[in-house]
């Protein structure tokens, strides 16, 4: 009886620890939206741009958009730009009510080939995004900057395949005391180190380039993990590529580090026209973890098998969907990282590697344009998100539900004159998928969490973010 008693004790110990880890998990944003009335006081926010200047071989453009929402000029607006070679610029800035105003970094004379950008806007209302231009190697990244600060990053794609691909991480410490980082790799031959990985110091308020062509030679797929000592990173990995590698990877991408590890991870998927990017996962933990990629068509009359992985300490998985059948006409479709085990995966999405682009023996075909999407472990009931559509090349915005069991009910609104769908429900795994030939903010209101992406692709490349969520309507995602 005595030994009953204490097992069913056990078992319900485990049972309530369980639930308390998960109603206490707070998921990370990238990027969260301060909104406040001119009469209330909001916590306000901190924005983070990392990027190169044209000072870099082949930039040809970079811009920070600051983006007012209110009707009243910003007050307290701050500016500090931080570059790689230790030089700091900082001045007051405002912006008009219902305007944008452009930062243009790369017309200080003194700055380097690549900078930290800090924005403080201690009112809120303000929208903070980055666009980089590569015209030379059809390259376009634009993007919201980030809110977020953490001591682990992960970056699971990059590639320093040779000739003409160049990879790059960049460490920004926005703060004033010294932070101190443990770089780690993992390439063609497992878990690697360079000779001056281990205590890379970013002193306050700089940002350090840390460059990967050389150090880790012709490794078709790159991922790092940066791990903070002392301090707390801004992280992000920069990729640019001419064409000239064997895989003829072309274009450019700025890409943020994912601040967290998670066992359910969510990415938008395809609309079922584009050929299938490829999914790169990996396990920065300790521990082995099985996982699965699981694909969730809108039609419901189609299953797919989920694709199986076991990934050892440090190791990576890549998934290249254009090379399997089984998604062939199955329409739209969403994806679904899942750990079996514990919460240890980080994921991305990358569009623009052509078939086999990985392998060793693959042939030259040019691909135009990178782009690397994070996957998240979180959704919210509001979102802010800018497309990018013009007359003849249209932007898409796509809505999806990442949930294992609640409908969202979605709402769209704009400023703008111009006609969007009426209010709709997105069932478990659901997406939708709007195009737009005009420039315009528009706001996403679910009644559950959704998550949402824009994307756009021409002659000058591709580039997709997420849009920016609100404060206090972010959740994680639970099975």
């Amino acid at each position: 009886v005595v030994i009953g008693a204490l097992i069913i004790g056990a078992f319900v110990f485990q049972v309530q620890a369980e639930e308390e880890v998960t109603q206490s998990k707070n998921p990370v944003a990238y990027s969260e939206l301060s909104i406040g009335l001119p009469s209330e006081e909001t916590s306000g926010d901190v924005w983070f741009c990392l990027g190169p200047t044209n000072k870099l071989d082949g930039i040809s453009d970079q811009t920070i958009g600051i983006t007012n929402l209110s009707s009243n000029i910003t007050e307290g607006l701050k500016l500090t730009i931080s570059d790689s070679e230790g030089n700091v610029f900082e001045r007051a800035i405002q912006v008009e009510g219902k305007s944008q105003l452009e930062i243009f970094a790369s017309q200080e004379e003194d700055m380097a080939e690549y900078v930290g950008v800090t924005i403080e806007a201690p009112t809120g209302n303000v929208l903070v995004d980055q666009y980089l231009e590569a015209s030379e190697y059809s390259g376009l990244d634009r993007g919201f900057c980030g809110t977020t600060t953490s001591s682990f990053w992960t970056v699971p794609w990059g590639t320093t395949e040779r000739p003409g691909a160049e990879q790059t991480l960049l460490l920004y410490n926005p703060f004033q005391a010294v932070a101190v980082a443990d770089l780690l790799f993992v390439g063609d031959q497992g878990l690697r180190e360079t000779l001056d990985s281990q205590g890379v110091v970013i002193p306050g308020r700089s940002l350090v380039a840390y460059e990967l062509t050389e150090r880790i030679p012709d490794a078709p797929l790159l991922s790092s993990y940066v791990e903070v000592r002392t301090g707390q990173l801004v992280v992000s990995g920069l990729s640019i590529a001419d064409g000239t590698a064997p895989s003829g990877i072309k274009g450019l991408s700025v890409v943020p580090g994912s601040p967290e590890v998670g066992d359910d991870l969510f990415l938008p998927g395809s609309d079922g026209e584009e050929v299938p990017g490829t999914v790169v996962i990996v396990n920065p933990s300790q521990v082995t973890v099985e996982g699965e990629l699981v694909v969730r068509p809108i039609d419901p009359d189609f299953f797919v098998e989920p694709f199986g992985f076991v990934l050892r300490s440090g190791q990576r998985h890549s998934i290249e969907l254009s090379t399997h059948s089984r998604l062939e006409e199955i329409g739209p479709y969403s994806l679904y990282v899942r750990s079996l085990e514990s919460s240890n995966l980080s994921a991305s999405y990358i569009q623009g590697l052509s078939s086999n682009s990985l392998s060793e023996d693959s042939e030259s075909v040019t691909t135009t344009g990178i782009d690397v999407l994070p996957a998240v472990g979180y959704g919210a009931t509001y979102w802010l998100t800018e497309v990018l559509g013009s007359s003849g090349n249209p932007a898409k915005l796509t809505i999806f539900n990442p949930s294992l069991k609640s409908i969202a009910a979605v709402s769209l609104w704009t400023e703008e004159e111009i006609v969007l769908p009426d209010s709709f429900e997105l069932d478990p795994g659901d997406r939708a998928t709007l195009e737009l030939d005009e420039r315009v903010l528009i706001e996403v209101e679910a009644s559950s969490p959704v998550i949402v992406v824009a994307e756009w692709s021409g002659p000058e490349g591709r580039t997709s973010d997420y849009g920016i969520s609100l404060e206090d309507t972010v959740s994680s995602i639970q099975r």
